[in-house]
């Protein structure tokens, strides 16, 4: 037996719009079972819905197992899904999941419909646009007890894929279960969610699938650069090349060591290994202090640099990593770190107030705003002219 437990995906603020969903759901399962025959009416009849049942039925549920089932999933998932909408937009998403998760069951079987399972998996949907990148820890049951983390991503489409292949089986001892209502409340959950983020009424970070899907094309147009000749080392001054009668002359050894320090830096971030590249990053520079990595790598080592609080050089690493890359898609969020930097440690308020005033302008998420514009109030006597955002 396999059940998540929690997800590693952190909260900006309590969603208590998720806790008065389940709570409710919690009490009218204890009312209804005084009186188990009473809830007829509210269900969903696939052969003839009223309008009301739509809202209704995920009420209802066939027994404690049922509806604890049904809660933990909203707790797991509905906690980070609610953080991300606001409550209001939390509340009607999930009331329009269950009518779509409805839709999909009336129009695929005759039999009646009840339980929050359908409004659930919109929820699972939405995370899995939101937060792909984020790990479920899984508590397992066989002969004995333990746990491991599994991608969310990877827990959300199994999920989905067993619901969709379920009732197309040999075996149909589950057709009580209404997958095609969970089938259909997931789909609805990843496309409200994927194209509110598309046209950018939710929120963008760098962990949405959007972003996850950009990184992914960025890698495979670099792979086919390669493949046709692009040297990724194009930054290096070229060596011309000598006639071939003429006599060889001994290499730079200067050239030589700052090729080998950037393929050593490659490794060491495929490693996962910062802070040796960072430390091979240094001394690149030391050799020529134009050099700049790759885009990705030069943002790893210039926020490796921040975190070991070598404030100097990652400001250094950011300015070089703007100047060759200021098309990058999310470089309000380099300005703001840059803009902190400067205000915080160097004391160079002049270009963090350059910095945080255009990062405010362009930043999506409320904290981050909100950071810059605190930041710009704080050193605000201490540069000319007015700063206002």
């Amino acid at each position: 037996m396999l059940l998540p437990i929690r997800t590693d995906s952190p909260l900006r603020s309590t969603p208590w719009m998720n806790w008065g969903i389940i709570l409710v759901n919690i009490a009218v399962f204890l009312l209804a079972r005084r009186d188990p025959a009473a809830i007829d009416p509210y269900l969903l009849s696939a052969r003839d819905p009223a309008l009301a049942d739509y809202f209704t039925y995920s009420l209802f549920h066939g027994g404690i197992w049922h509806l604890l089932g049904n809660m933990l999933f909203l707790y797991i998932f509905g906690n980070n899904v609610n953080d991300k909408l606001g409550h209001a937009g939390y509340l009607g998403f999930y009331l329009a999941g269950g009518v779509f998760a409805g839709i999909g069951h009336v129009l695929t079987q005759s039999t009646f419909l009840y339980g929050a399972s359908g409004a659930v998996a919109a929820v699972t949907g939405a995370y899995l646009m939101l937060l792909p990148r984020s790990n479920v820890t899984i508590i397992y049951l066989l002969f004995f007890v333990g746990t491991f983390e599994v991608p969310g991503m990877w827990f959300v489409a199994l999920f989905f894929i067993k619901e969709l292949l379920l009732p197309f089986t040999a075996e149909r001892g589950a057709s009580d279960i209404a997958h095609f209502a969970h089938v259909s409340g997931a789909l609805f959950g990843a496309g409200v969610c994927l194209g509110l983020l598309a046209v950018q009424l939710l929120p963008r970070d760098q962990f949405d699938v959007l972003a996850l899907l950009q990184r992914w094309n960025k890698r495979r147009q670099y792979r086919e650069l390669v493949s046709k000749g692009y040297d990724p080392f194009g930054y290096l001054p070229k060596v011309r090349p000598e006639p071939l009668l003429a006599p060889a002359e001994p290499a730079d050894p200067s050239l030589q060591r700052m090729q080998d320090l950037r393929a050593e830096i490659s490794e060491a971030l495929a490693h996962h290994n910062h802070p040796h590249a960072a430390l091979l990053f240094q001394e690149l520079i030391r050799l020529d202090p134009q050099q700049v990595l790759s885009r990705q790598a030069q943002l790893e080592v210039a926020n490796q640099l921040a975190s070991q609080q070598l404030y100097e050089k990652a400001a250094d690493a950011y300015e070089q990593f703007m100047r060759h890359y200021g098309n990058f898609e999310q470089v309000e969020q380099v300005e703001l770190m840059l803009g902190l930097i400067y205000a915080r440690y160097l004391r160079r308020y002049d270009r963090a107030k350059e910095l945080l005033i255009r990062a405010a302008a362009r930043l999506h998420g409320d904290r981050e705003v909100e950071m810059a514009r605190a930041e710009l109030r704080r050193i605000e006597p201490l540069v000319s002219g007015p700063t206002n955002v």
